[in-house]
C-alpha cells in the first residue's frame, strides 16, 4: 500500500499547483503541522467545529486521485447525508482532478447510496426481486393506500402502531407487523401482510431494509467483498459520529482489513443523530478514546471557544482559535420569567441591532433542543410551526417552489436556485430517469445534471427557465403549460407518467397562502425594528455557520440549560455522565458552536441560581434579565 502514502512533498506540490491556479481568489490554501499530519496519516480524527475538516478531506482526495490514477483502484468516500456529500464535491469540483473523482472507479456518496448500489440492489436482483423505488415515504404511502378501512381503524386505535413500521427488520430479517407481537389469524394481520407482500413484489423498499439485504449479500457472496476491496483501496468516512452501529458493522466487514486504507473523521461531541430511530450508535468511533484530535477552529473567536469547552463529552479540552475579534462581544444569557418568556426573541434582536450584525435571517438563528409535547420552542414564539423545515424544504408540487410558497422570506437567489434544482431532481426520480456511469446507473445530482445538459446542448434553455421562475414568480396556467412541456422536453421525461403529471399540477397560491408564507415561511421571527431571525431546532442547524446564535432552554424530562448551567460556569470539571446529561451537552455544544460573532442563551431566572450567575459573569457572560 506504499503507493497511497502521502508525504509533505505531495502536500507542498499540491498547494503550489492549487494556489497558482487561483481556484480560490480570496485565500491561498495552506496547512499547519496538525492538519498535515491528518492528511498524511490514516488515523481516525476527532475534528472540532469549524476546523476545516471538509477542506482536509477534499485535499486528501485530490492528492490520492493523482497517486491512484495509473492503477485500477479508486477512492470511496462515505458520508452520512447528501449535504455532506455535496460539500465535499463542492471542494473538489473546480480542480481538474475533481471530475475524475466523481467517475469510475471512485465513489463519493452517502452510506445509504453505497449500500443500495453495491450490495443490496445486486443481491435483490440475484433472487429475482427488482428494487424499483427505495424510499420510506413512497413505501409507506403505497401500503397506506392499499389497507382496508377496518385495518386503518385498527391502526388508529393503537397509538404506537403505524403503517411505516410494516417492514423487514434490518438486523433480523423478520417482518415487523404494527399492532401485533406475533402471527395472528386476525383479518387486520392478514391484510397488513397482504399489502406488505404487494409492496415487496412491486419493488418498493424502506431505506433500513436495504441493510438486511446488504448483510445477506456479504454473507452469501464473498467475491463481492473481495471485488469492493480491490476496487476501493482507500476509504474515507465523513461525519462518522452520526453513523449507527448497523451501518458501522457493514463498513467494518467490508473495509477493515490489510488491503484497504481507511480513515474516519467526525466529532463525537456533535453526535446528535447517531441513535435516531431507536437504533444503537456506533462504538468503534464514538467510543474510541484514542482519536487524533483536531482542536483548532477557523469559525469562532477564542472567547466563544472558551465558553463551550466545558460542554465536551469527550473532554477534548480548550479549543484554539485562528479567528480574532477586535472588540468585546457581549455574549449574553437572557434570564426570563414565565411572564416574559415571549419577549426573549425581541431582546435578542435588540442586541443584534446594538452589535451591528447584518439583518439577514439565515445567518441569525434561535434554536432549541426539542419542540416538546407542549411546544417548548413555541412558548418563546407562539407562531412557531414545527412542520416547517428551514434546512430541507420539501414542496409537494414543483409549482409550490416556483410560487414562493417555500421561500417567500428568502431573498438569496442561490437558495432559490438550489431549491428549484432539488425539485427538478425529485421530478427526475419520479420519472425514473437516471444516468449511466460505467457499469451502473444512478440518480442525477445537481452537478451531474448540469454537466449532462451542457453535453446535449440545452443547458442555456434549462437555466433560462429556472431564472424566469426566480425573477417572475408564479406564471399563469397558460404560460405554465408551455413551460413545463419545455422542461420535460429538455429533460427527456415522458409527460404521461402519472407521478410526473401529479408533481407538475398547476396550483396558483391564493392571497391567503401568500400571507401565510410571508408571515411564517421557514419560521422567521420579525422584531419591532424589522430585524429577522430564523427559529428552529438544534438538529436543523447542524453543520451551519451563523453570525449570531441564541440557544433556547427547552425540556426533555428535564431543562437542558438548568442541568448544564454549572458546567457553563466551570463549577463542574468531572466527566459528563448519564445519557440524558450527555445528550443535553452534545446538543448545546452543537448549537453554541454555530456562531462566528455572538453567542447567546436563554434560561428561566428560577433555574439559574445567583451563585451560578456570578460565576458565569466571571467567565465573560453578560446576564440580562428579561
Amino acid at each position: 500500500m506504499s503507493g497511497v502514502d502521502i508525504t509533505d512533498h505531495d502536500i507542498d506540490e499540491f498547494l503550489e499547483d492549487y494556489n497558482q491556479r487561483g481556484l480560490d481568489p480570496f485565500m491561498a490554501l495552506e496547512f499547519d503541522e496538525e492538519r498535515r499530519t491528518i492528511i498524511k496519516s490514516w488515523h481516525d480524527v476527532q475534528a472540532c467545529p469549524g476546523s476545516g475538516k471538509t477542506t482536509i478531506v477534499g485535499v486528501k482526495l485530490l492528492i490520492l486521485e493523482r497517486k491512484l490514477r495509473s492503477s485500477k483502484s479508486g477512492v470511496c468516500v462515505l458520508t452520512h447525508t447528501n449535504v455532506a456529500r455535496n460539500e465535499i464535491i463542492s471542494r473538489i469540483e473546480s480542480h481538474p482532478s475533481g471530475f475524475r473523482l466523481t467517475q469510475y472507479p471512485n465513489f463519493i456518496g452517502t452510506i445509504q447510496e453505497f449500500i443500495n448500489r453495491y450490495l443490496a440492489a445486486p443481491y435483490l436482483r440475484s433472487i429475482n426481486m427488482n428494487p424499483v423505488r427505495i424510499d420510506d415515504d413512497a413505501s409507506a404511502a403505497l401500503m397506506a393506500g392499499r389497507i382496508s378501512h377496518a385495518t386503518k381503524s385498527f391502526l388508529a386505535r393503537n397509538s404506537h402502531a403505524s403503517i411505516s413500521e410494516l417492514k423487514i427488520h434490518h438486523e433480523t430479517g423478520e417482518v415487523k407487523v404494527p399492532g401485533f407481537q406475533k402471527e395472528s389469524p386476525s383479518p387486520s394481520y392478514r391484510n397488513l401482510m397482504e399489502v406488505f407482500y404487494e409492496r415487496i413484489n412491486r419493488g418498493y423498499f424502506f431505506y433500513s431494509e436495504m441493510y438486511y439485504f446488504a448483510k445477506k449479500c456479504i454473507q452469501e457472496n464473498g467475491e463481492i467483498v473481495s471485488a469492493l476491496r480491490k476496487r476501493f483501496s482507500c476509504v474515507l468516512v465523513d461525519e462518522m459520529q452520526d453513523t449507527q452501529k448497523y451501518q458501522d458493522d457493514i463498513i467494518n466487514k467490508l473495509f477493515c482489513c490489510d488491503d484497504v486504507r481507511m480513515q474516519r473523521l467526525g466529532d463525537p461531541d456533535q453526535a446528535i443523530f447517531d441513535n435516531m430511530g431507536g437504533d444503537s450508535p456506533n462504538v468503534t468511533f464514538n467510543g474510541n478514546a484514542a482519536l487524533t484530535p483536531l482542536k483548532s477552529t477557523h469559525r469562532f473567536p477564542a472567547d466563544i471557544a472558551a465558553k463551550i469547552s466545558g460542554l465536551s463529552v469527550t473532554g477534548i479540552g480548550r479549543l484554539q482559535s485562528f479567528k480574532r475579534t477586535s472588540h468585546v462581544t457581549p455574549h449574553t444569557i437572557f434570564l426570563y420569567t414565565d411572564a416574559t418568556k415571549t419577549s426573549v426573541l425581541e431582546r435578542f434582536c435588540e442586541l443584534l441591532d446594538v452589535c451591528g450584525i447584518k439583518n439577514q435571517a439565515s445567518y441569525t438563528k434561535a434554536v432549541g433542543g426539542t419542540e416538546g409535547l407542549g411546544g417548548f420552542i413555541s412558548e418563546y414564539w407562539p407562531d412557531y410551526d414545527k412542520t416547517k423545515s428551514v434546512k430541507t424544504p420539501r414542496p409537494q408540487l414543483l409549482m409550490e417552489a416556483i410560487s414562493r410558497k417555500w421561500w417567500a422570506t428568502e431573498t438569496d437567489a442561490a437558495f432559490q436556485y438550489a431549491l428549484l434544482m432539488q425539485c427538478i431532481l425529485d421530478l427526475l426520480r419520479r420519472a425514473g430517469v437516471t444516468e449511466n456511469v460505467g457499469d451502473y446507473t444512478r440518480h442525477y445530482s445537481s452537478t451531474s445534471l448540469a454537466r449532462h445538459l451542457r453535453i446535449v446542448g440545452v443547458y442555456a434553455e434549462f437555466k433560462g427557465l429556472l431564472t424566469s421562475w426566480i425573477m417572475a414568480g408564479t406564471p399563469t396556467q397558460e404560460i405554465w403549460d408551455a413551460q413545463y412541456h419545455e422542461l420535460l422536453s429538455l429533460l427527456g421525461i415522458n409527460a404521461e407518467e402519472r407521478a410526473v403529471k401529479d408533481y407538475l399540477a398547476y396550483s396558483e397560491s391564493s392571497g391567503e397562502d401568500n400571507e401565510i408564507a410571508q408571515a411564517g415561511a421557514a419560521n422567521v421571527y420579525r422584531s419591532a425594528s424589522g430585524r429577522e431571525i430564523q427559529v428552529g431546532t438544534i438538529h436543523s442547524v447542524k453543520g451551519e455557520t451563523h453570525d449570531a446564535t441564541l440557544v433556547l432552554e427547552t425540556k426533555n424530562h428535564q431543562y437542558d440549560l438548568e442541568k448544564l448551567s454549572r458546567r457553563l460556569a466551570f463549577m463542574e470539571s468531572q466527566t459528563i455522565s448519564g445519557k440524558m446529561n450527555q445528550k443535553f451537552a452534545r446538543q448545546v455544544y452543537v448549537a453554541a458552536s454555530r456562531p462566528r460573532r455572538l453567542l447567546c442563551m436563554a434560561a428561566h431566572q428560577d433555574r439559574i441560581s445567583p451563585v451560578v450567575r456570578t460565576q458565569l459573569m466571571q467567565h465573560g457572560w453578560m446576564i440580562q434579565l428579561v
